[in-house]
């Protein structure tokens, strides 16, 4: 492995690797307790969309060959330590965040969820590697002829919705997805994560219920076409204003369906409520 290739891999996860965890962590940037020596307040940040780190008790920052040179001793040991643990880590992916629906992209492979930096961002969702296997798989794209890949879950038409720590989006066709069971009760949740996470605190529900992801919340009025198949309808849909306006909508007018939304209170939404209590 030369530099180059060195300085593509995610700090983040060669951290972990290495058993440092982030002490608090947002969307851009996360926390940890210095490598470099003992403290009880974390100065030591990891820029997420540069790839680079800053420790701010000393005054030193860089990149990942920068961090290893001086954790393990030298350029050299940094690249040995890389080349040989190559299988753990993951490269460091362009940030690309988008929420819209990309006609663009082109779907290159799809295999069960391995890769070392996906599994890492499920745990940092608390997702249950076992649960997101049952329902979603690694999905290898092109877009822009660079490559990515994600988690993935396929809708009712063949499109996929993808999600990684730097990307949300989708190939055409959009759709909900309908895992059935054959079962006469339906979970529904607008995104992928948070129906992951119910599958994390309970895997029966995977015997129980049959399970419905609507992908957009512009496919809500799609739920009519399942009141009259299902008993029960259980409603975990986001605690924004559209949400708790779809929720009102249909328990108000028919019975069949539950708003579980109690779960939650005080939550935008399944998973982060799910990830605030296994923070606990």
């Amino acid at each position: 492995m030369n530099c180059v290739e060195a300085k593509k891999i995610d700090i983040i996860i060669t951290l972990r690797n290495l058993g440092y965890n982030p002490i608090r962590e947002t969307e851009k940037e996360a926390w940890f307790l210095s490598p470099f020596r003992n403290e009880s307040d974390p100065s030591f940040k990891v820029n997420k969309q540069k790839n680079v780190f800053y420790d701010f008790g000393i005054g030193l920052g860089g990149n990942l060959i920068d961090l290893l040179s001086k954790m393990l001793g030298s350029v050299k040991d940094a690249l040995d330590y890389l080349s040989e643990n190559k299988t753990h880590l993951s490269f460091h992916q362009q940030t690309f965040t988008s929420t819209k629906l990309n006609s663009c992209i082109k779907i290159d492979s799809v295999k069960p969820i391995q890769h070392f930096g996906l599994i890492d961002y499920l745990e940092t969702r608390k997702i249950s590697i076992s649960a997101a296997r049952v329902i979603c798989k690694e999905v290898h794209f092109t877009l822009n002829d660079k490559k990515y890949f994600s988690i993935g879950i396929k809708n009712n038409s063949g499109g996929w919705e993808l999600r990684n720590k730097y990307f949300k989006s989708g190939s055409s066709p959009k759709d909900i997805s309908l895992i059935n069971n054959g079962n006469n009760s339906l979970t529904v949740t607008e995104g992928m994560f948070d129906m992951l996470s119910l599958l994390s605190m309970d895997y029966s529900l995977m015997k129980n219920s049959d399970l419905l992801v609507l992908n957009s919340c512009s496919f809500s009025s799609r739920l009519n076409d399942y009141s009259e198949k299902y008993k029960r309808i259980n409603l975990f849909l986001d605690q924004d204003k559209t949400g708790r306006a779809i929720a009102q909508k249909f328990t108000t007018q028919q019975t069949v369906f539950k708003d579980c939304s109690k779960l939650y209170t005080a939550f935008n939404d399944v998973n982060e409520w799910w990830v605030k209590k296994n923070e606990i």
